[in-house]
């Protein structure tokens, strides 16, 4: 799994690469929360080259959310591949991360 960040002036751009499951979910977690907790802006997420996520995946999502609306700032999923879209709506986030 890649994760590409590009930060600007308002905003920070993730971009994961390949699947968010038990092997890498250390890494994703690490590098989200490191962000997240370091970074006073919103995060936007570009899942467009994900293929699966497991639930530890989401949850780290979730925690990310929780964290950002604690600081007053958004998170938001900008691009999903059709297999996340589909895993998300089953676990009803889809209107969550407002996709």
């Amino acid at each position: 799994m890649d994760i590409d960040i590009n930060e600007n002036i308002e905003l920070v751009n993730i971009s994961v690469k390949g699947d968010i499951e038990m092997m890498t979910i250390k890494s994703f977690k690490q590098k989200l929360f490191e962000i997240g907790e370091n970074v006073n802006k919103d995060i936007e997420i570009d899942l467009s080259d994900v293929d699966y996520i497991d639930s530890s995946g989401v949850g780290v999502l979730i925690s990310l959310l929780k964290l950002q609306k604690q600081k007053g700032k958004t998170l938001s999923i900008n691009k999903v591949s059709p297999k996340v879209l589909n895993i998300l709506k089953l676990s009803s986030l889809s209107d969550v991360f407002k996709l």
